[in-house]
């Protein structure tokens, strides 16, 4: 875990760079000035903002509310976001991350009504302040949508640090990928970030973090040497800035670096160095970190007691910033500390909170979903590149359409002339046709209101399905599953402490399997009942989910696709869908003997598409129809709760496609 000091010190690099008592004198004397046109009142008075909030952040707040009342007055949406943003910033310095949240939303709005190039770099940054937020609360694919699009911003900007910013930008990504353990791409950024600041080389503080960073990412991929030579040039830099946040930045680095060399009392010694300067600087994140690496310190080192006393000091910081990652890592290695300081029942307390937080967290899907959001980024400059050669052709194409034009609205004229007696001759068989459709539509209203019965009966016996599902996986996973875990710890650290036989010890190895595997299998069969990540990250993750535990458990190969599922269906939609797949997929398992399936997902503006093909032996539909099967039943029954259309296209030895069609509202 890297510190995010970086990006919300350098959007005022200016300011900080001079950010000296006589500074702060001499803008609040130019600022009493009565002749001051308010443009330039707002730029001294954002100045004193920036410079101040690290240090005073009341008094920071006091010139960030005057820009407001200034832009209000001058009708500035400019000014207005400014001062939203500074706000945010002291907010995010104090740690408080919802507040800051709230602030940086609302100026993101506001720039967004503001062509300016000053308000497009406003843009940019207050983006990156919104993604190393998401990143604190360990949402990593909002972050990286904000730090993406930030630096698509900047690419199109014509502003003078256009290269500065976009360097920052590549420095909070490289954080992501560090974070998650994804240590080459962390590195690839990292230097990108180097290379993009080299063009603008005037702020000594970013020089070096970006020293630093780099500096993390060879001692992750344990490249020593070249960790070492970069912490020395920051090393040097930090003599010339006497920064609080720089010395913690660079005394958590030598920590990192001294104890992935097994130098265990040089990491200590650096990690309580570091610890010091967070407290200076006042950061809760910092503060927390220092206190979560001096424990994995004493941890290494086998003093249990104090790194008991480090971890639960950072835990108790997580809970108040709402990292849940780090608060389920804390939770997995104070049970493993207090179980060698002999505290079994702390030990399986600490255990069975980890095992119901972790439960919610899967890096890896987060992590492929990153990858995906960098290489749509990608794809998107690739296809802005096409575009642009499209206009000029279509530039081309446009004096061709208006000559043809001409010509269509002279025979248009002849054309109308002769519609409008066959118009007087269909309006009276019209009518005729009219009084025939009456009668049709009485007769398919009648149909409609049956059916209409049969839909609400049918609602209620699938709404009374999936609320009991969710009862009974809810039961399994909290009571039986937890009560499982604990029993599991228990018997390991009874084990531990208590001499067995050979014989006895492989029995309780046994019975320790058995858990595992009784474990497992709960929470399969909870998820199935009601897959909590339907609930919290949607339909396409949790399929795409499904999908790929079938694609481990045996010898079928599912593809899937997905298209437009940003945006989500109602729950209740999105239940019904996963309940078609699982019918669908559960078919094929038993009776197609395939080899491959094609899942495929596609949402529309008016129009959700889910269609599933195997390779299979197929099967006669009208036979299939006519059965008395419940899969083909049940899975039109659900698709005719949502209004979809059923289409099966199949035949004995040419496998099967089945479409469903369901319309949006």
């Amino acid at each position: 875990m890297r510190s995010f000091y970086i990006t919300i010190l350098f959007w005022s690099a200016t300011a900080l760079a001079q950010a000296q008592n006589s500074y702060t004198d001499s803008l609040k004397k130019a600022l009493q000035r009565n002749t001051l046109p308010d443009s330039s009142r707002v730029e001294l008075l954002l100045e004193l903002g920036n410079t101040l909030y690290l240090s005073d952040q009341s008094a920071a707040a006091q010139y960030f509310l005057e820009v407001y009342r200034i832009g209000q007055i001058n009708k500035s949406n400019y000014y207005k976001g400014e001062a939203l943003s500074g706000l945010g910033n002291s907010y995010y310095e104090k740690s408080n991350y919802d507040s800051a949240l709230y602030y940086y939303q609302r100026a993101d709005s506001l720039y967004a009504t503001d062509p300016s190039e000053n308000a497009r770099e406003s843009k940019a940054s207050n983006k990156a302040s919104m993604g190393n937020i998401a990143v604190m609360q360990n949402n990593y694919e909002t972050a990286m949508r904000y730090f993406m699009e930030g630096v698509r911003i900047m690419t199109q900007s014509n502003a003078g640090n256009k290269w500065k910013v976009i360097g920052n930008f590549y420095a909070d990504i490289a954080n992501v990928y560090h974070d998650m353990a994804q240590f080459e791409k962390a590195l690839d950024y990292d230097l990108k970030a180097l290379a993009a600041h080299k063009k603008q080389p005037d702020n000594l503080l970013l020089t070096g973090m970006l020293e630093l960073y780099v500096a993390s990412d060879y001692t992750s991929l344990k490249k020593k040497e070249a960790a070492r030579s970069h912490l020395v040039q920051a090393e040097s830099i930090a003599t010339a800035l006497h920064s609080s946040g720089f010395y913690y930045s660079l005394y958590n680095e030598w920590g990192r670096f001294y104890q992935k060399s097994a130098q265990r009392p040089k990491a200590v010694a650096n990690f309580k160095q570091s610890l010091q300067y967070a407290k200076e600087k006042g950061s809760r994140f910092d503060i927390m970190n220092a206190y979560r690496m001096l424990g994995f310190a004493y941890r290494d080192m086998k003093d249990y007691a104090k790194s008991a006393i480090a971890l639960k000091n950072a835990l108790e910081l997580t809970k108040a910033l709402k990292n849940y990652r780090l608060e389920a890592e804390l939770l997995k290695k104070l049970a493993w500390v207090e179980t060698n300081l002999h505290n079994d029942h702390e030990a399986a307390r600490y255990y069975q909170r980890y095992v119901q937080l972790s439960d919610s967290l899967n890096e890896s899907d987060i992590q492929k979903k990153v990858n995906e959001i960098e290489n749509k980024y990608q794809a998107k400059q690739r296809q802005d590149s096409i575009l642009v050669l499209q206009k000029d052709n279509d530039i081309q194409q446009l004096a061709l359409h208006k000559k043809r034009n001409l010509n269509i609205v002279l025979l248009t004229g002849l054309l109308l002339s002769g519609l409008m007696g066959a118009l007087l001759y269909c309006n009276s068989r019209h009518r005729h046709y009219i009084l025939k459709q009456n009668e049709l539509l009485h007769t398919r209203r009648i149909s409609e209101l049956e059916k209409e019965h049969q839909l609400v009966a049918m609602q209620s016996v699938l709404k009374g399905q999936e609320e009991e599902r969710g009862r009974l996986a809810k039961d399994l996973h909290d009571g039986v599953g937890g009560l499982l875990s604990g029993v599991k710890l228990s018997l390991s650290t009874m084990k531990g402490n208590v001499f067995l036989s050979e014989k006895n010890a492989m029995a309780v190895e046994r019975v320790l399997e058995q858990l595992d595997q009784s474990i497992t299998e709960l929470r399969r069969v909870s998820h199935n009942m009601m897959p909590e990540s339907l609930i919290k990250f949607g339909l396409g993750e949790t399929i795409e989910n499904y999908c790929a535990q079938i694609n481990q458990n045996g010898p079928l190969r599912i593809r899937f696709q997905s298209y437009g599922l940003e945006q989500r269906l109602d729950e209740s939609s999105e239940i019904i869908i996963y309940r078609i797949l699982q019918e669908l997929l559960n078919n094929i398992l038993k009776h197609a003997g395939a080899r491959e399936v094609l899942v495929q997902l596609i949402r529309e503006a008016k129009r959700f598409d889910l269609t599933v093909e195997d390779d299979g032996k197929g099967f006669i539909l009208d036979a299939a129809m006519a059965g008395n099967g419940a899969g083909l039943s049940n899975i039109r029954s659900r698709a005719a709760y949502l209004g979809g259309k059923l289409d099966i296209h199949t035949a004995p030895g040419q496998g099967t496609s089945i479409h469903i069609e369901i319309p949006l509202t």
